[in-house]
């Protein structure tokens, strides 16, 4: 068995690797800090099992070729959870020019299973997405789906976590039929560094509310619970609380906004993918 996990160094994500460790034969970590994975995995009786893999979410070209030298470790994947995300202040940017908050909790997660579907489908993997009960405060993007108008850290944060749930059900509409299972969960408040880039007064919220969340490994028990329960058990597409399934906001169980934030997110991708291209094109022409 073969696990994918994204956002491992901190946090729920590192509990929910201490967690699965023992259950799986590989897993592979994509990371953006590959010398602090290397440093934390020296502790693990495990570590043997873990294969690093370069790649920063938040830049799309990273995550294309991250996903490429993963392929090339293994061709089947049987469960890939989507942890890694953020708070960022509202129009704050990635090296590619994209809405930080878009491209780390969303763009980059959607490329990472599209270019691993293959491996996935061959699996017939669970694709997990840490969402969160942000999503029931988002508003329709409209036409903004990559926030560019977005100025509030919160309101970006709510709808990049409504997008996964979106996802979560397109993934299911999609690829059940060739075995895909997805689900969407909210892994509660949970006491961590989130948050530290956010502005400064999400800061404050967050400081003020983490007198009431609860520990990382408690926050990751429904990850766990997800990646680990009998299939017969789950219900594809569902959304989870505390390990057990939950009704998410009206948008969420949108289908043609799902439908829509998927066709966006394709050309997104295929824009930003283009835009690399043809700057490498010029640094080429400027060598020669």
């Amino acid at each position: 068995m073969n696990l994918v996990l994204t956002g491992s160094t901190s946090g729920i994500g590192w509990e929910t690797l201490l967690a699965l460790l023992p259950q799986f034969d590989r897993i592979f970590l994509p990371v953006r800090n590959i010398p602090k994975a290397e440093k934390l995995i020296q502790s693990l009786a495990e570590k043997e099992k873990i294969v690093l893999i370069p790649m920063d979410l938040s830049v799309i070209a990273e995550v294309k070729k991250g996903a490429q030298i993963l392929l090339s470790q293994t061709d089947e994947i049987h469960v890939l959870i989507n942890n890694a995300g953020g708070m960022y202040p509202g129009g704050k940017r990635s090296e590619e020019g994209v809405d930080l908050s878009f491209a780390t909790n969303h763009l980059g997660h959607f490329l990472l299973v599209q270019e691993l579907l293959p491996a996935l489908i061959k699996g017939k993997a669970r694709v997990i997405q840490v969402s969160s009960e942000a999503h029931r405060i988002a508003q329709h993007p409209g036409k903004d789906f990559s926030l560019k108008k977005s100025s509030n850290t919160l309101s970006a944060y709510a709808l990049v976590k409504l997008y996964n749930i979106l996802f979560t059900r397109e993934l299911v509409k999609n690829y059940s039929s060739e075995g895909l299972t997805s689900y969407a969960l909210h892994p509660g408040a949970v006491r961590t560094a989130f948050g530290s880039e956010a502005s400064s007064w999400a800061k404050g919220l967050i400081a003020f509310t983490k007198l009431f969340f609860i520990s990382p490994k408690a926050g990751a028990a429904t990850s766990i619970f997800l990646a680990t329960a009998p299939e017969k058990s789950l219900k594809n597409g569902g959304y989870y609380k505390q390990k057990k399934i939950s009704s998410p906001s009206t948008l969420a169980l949108d289908a043609q906004l799902g439908k829509t934030l998927w066709d966006f997110s394709v050309k997104e991708v295929g824009r930003v993918l283009g835009n690399a291209n043809l700057e490498k094109k010029e640094e080429n022409d400027e060598i020669l």
